[in-house]
């Protein structure tokens, strides 16, 4: 397929980028691994495959802003141990040159200037300049990059399984402890506050279910589709950890909002004991919540889901529980 001159396609719509680091390897070893093209996804978060055409041209497939990328590339200059230059021939615009300078026999400075068009035209290139998204990128592959030479990303992802093999029902227990204490002793409050609330309930109201708990109801099924359109938009983009995170809210943010509607209607009365059940089930939902969030903005992702599709689980049970024993 044959494309427009990316050169034409981008007059006044590019962005120019620089960044170092200082890498405790040999220039020779540096620039020998920076040079191997096809192993760029190894460092390069958004850089998905890398494939030789031959005569120093590459095929690049890649996602910016989320948006899947392709395009073909050459090498426009090289000198072993010192840099290396390209420029994009097809697809969207990109330049830049890589300088490898020794600052001893075992430390290397790599620096980078990068000149590229992002998607969407002067749309596009506002929105880079306003989020910094492409330099915060640039200096997180450099510092993958350091990590690849040193080992320690091999490291961590070694440490990383062994941490999950051995964290066992301890860590689990752990886990759970957070939403089971919030439960007991939203339970408790609960069991509280339903009782002074029968005390004052005035019979014979007009309406079925209360304005705030409809209201309430309302708000959180929104919610509940609000969760489902983020979570979309974040899995079109590549964020593929971040949309399972949004998106596991969605069921609980539901059923958060019928348990609301159910708390609130007249016609069902539950008894005592029983919404003090479901008060400590709803509650321990919002601890898994919570923890979640919590453990998601430390970093530790993959406990942040297992924590959080519990929620769906203690607010269906809170719901039952007020149904079924009436």
């Amino acid at each position: 397929m044959t494309q427009a001159n990316p050169v034409d396609q981008t007059t006044g719509n590019r962005l120019v980028l620089e960044d170092s680091i200082e890498v405790p390897s040999p220039v020779s070893q540096v620039y020998q691994r920076w040079t191997d093209f096809r192993h760029f996804p190894d460092f390069m978060k958004n850089v998905q495959e890398v494939q030789p055409l031959g005569d120093n041209r590459y095929h690049w497939a890649a996602r910016i802003f989320g948006i899947k990328q392709q395009w073909d590339a050459e090498v426009t200059d090289q000198l072993p141990n010192s840099r290396v230059s390209w420029r994009s021939t097809t697809g969207p615009f990109n330049q830049g040159t890589v300088s490898f300078s020794p600052l001893g026999p075992d430390s290397t400075e790599v620096r980078l200037r990068l000149e590229y068009a992002p998607p969407a035209g002067k749309v596009g290139q506002t929105l880079d300049q306003l989020t910094q998204t492409t330099r915060r990128e640039i200096s997180e592959d450099l510092k993958n990059f350091k990590k690849l030479l040193t080992g320690e990303l091999m490291q961590q992802a070694m440490f990383g399984e062994l941490a999950e093999q051995q964290a066992g029902a301890g860590t689990l227990l752990t886990r759970f402890a957070v939403p089971a204490a919030v439960g007991l002793a939203g339970g408790y409050l609960g069991y509280r506050l339903e009782r002074q609330a029968r005390r004052r309930r005035i019979r014979g109201a007009r309406r079925p279910v209360g304005r705030s708990a409809a209201t309430t109801g309302w708000l959180l099924t929104a919610g509940s589709l609000a969760s489902i359109g983020t979570s979309a938009l974040l899995r079109s983009r590549g964020d593929r950890t971040n949309a399972l995170f949004i998106g596991q809210w969605a069921p609980a943010l539901l059923q958060a909002g019928i348990l609301s509607r159910a708390i609130g209607h007249r016609g069902i009365r539950t008894p005592l004991k029983t919404a003090g059940t479901s008060w400590g089930l709803a509650t321990a939902g919002l601890g898994a919540i919570a923890t979640s969030a919590v453990l998601h903005a430390r970093g530790r992702r993959g406990d942040g889901l297992f924590v959080g599709q519990w929620a769906p689980t203690f607010l269906g049970a809170a719901l039952l529980a007020r149904l079924l024993n009436r």
